[in-house]
């Protein structure tokens, strides 16, 4: 889909995931905040570098987008209707380039990424994705973007459609949250301060510096976020003794490696069958590798279990 919103003047709907939780696998909420302050002073910015993943997701959205229209129509008895809007769906100082608006003849149930069903009817939104590292459940960022359209456009249901590294399409549904679309508009007045007057955000911390955390007033718990958190700390310790172990049994082996290597050296033996294995031992030249670092990023989880102490 086009860019159809103005930098400046409007939040675009892939800029939501960034400004709502401080930064997405492509973008951060301070380069966002910056972009718009420049666009807004007139400054003309320097063409973005080239991203493989921006022209693989244009080439492919089309096929994709085909692709969920067929899933859709064989869970109806009639056909669905889906089209591109070439024109953006905008509220005060937000507008959305939306991938596709979907009309269905009959309701369809989805799963969501937390296994729950989800049951739409009429008129969505249908965000289209492509993902090589694709883990079975959508972004956070991906939700706010579709949340971001939704309020928009006046919708209350979404769709991603999601392609995934092995060839697999999923569909996520994606309920409207009256919740999170007032937090969505508490950020967005917030960022609009920040470019009015010139500010910033504070630096952002480090993950490692977080000691608690304060449920936001009307959070779902259903969850049970503290409980599994405490039963993943729980499970850690029994893997801690369990490494610790392994450890040990891995140094005796390594000890025995070095032995072994130094005996079969001086004996001028490379090959010994024992028990059905064949253990090989021999120095060979291999060419060096450097790693090479590049402008592109890709997305990786980063979770922590830190120790905290009660001082």
């Amino acid at each position: 889909m086009p860019k159809l919103t103005r930098t400046g003047y409007e939040i675009g709907s892939s800029e939501a995931g960034a400004i709502i939780m401080g930064a997405t696998a492509f973008q951060t909420r301070h380069e966002v905040l910056e972009a718009h302050k420049l666009a807004k002073a007139g400054v003309e910015t320097l063409e973005q570098p080239y991203k493989w993943a921006f022209e693989r997701g244009n080439h492919l959205e089309p096929a994709i987008a085909g692709m969920v229209e067929s899933r859709i129509n064989r869970m109806c008895e009639k056909p669905c209707e889906m089209w591109e809007p070439t024109e953006p769906f905008q509220k005060p100082r937000a507008a959305a380039s939306i991938d596709r608006i979907l009309k269905l003849a009959d309701p369809i149930t989805l799963v969501n990424g937390d296994g729950e069903e989800v049951t739409m009817s009429g008129t969505g939104v249908c965000e289209i994705k492509s993902d090589r590292y694709h883990h079975g459940r959508p972004k956070p960022e991906w939700t706010y973007q579709v949340l971001h359209q939704m309020y928009c456009a006046d919708i209350n249901w979404g769709i991603i459609g999601c392609f995934d590294q092995d060839f697999k399409l999923h569909l996520y549904p994606v309920e409207r949250s009256t919740h999170r679309i007032d937090m969505m508009k508490d950020k967005y007045a917030e960022f609009w301060d920040l470019v009015d007057n010139d500010g910033e955000y504070p630096p952002d911390r480090d993950p490692d510096d977080v000691i608690a955390v304060c449920w936001p007033e009307g959070w779902d718990t259903n969850a049970d976020i503290p409980g599994m958190a405490n039963g993943y700390v729980e499970k850690s310790a029994e893997v801690a003794l369990a490494r610790a172990r392994v450890r040990e049994v891995e140094r005796e082996r390594e000890d025995i490696k070095n032995e072994l290597v130094d005996k079969m050296y001086d004996a001028g033996i490379k090959v010994v069958d024992v028990n059905g294995y064949r253990i090989k031992s021999e120095f060979v030249r291999k060419p060096k590798k450097k790693m090479v670092e590049t402008e592109d990023y890709t997305e990786t989880l980063k979770f922590s279990v830190k120790e905290l102490n009660n001082e």
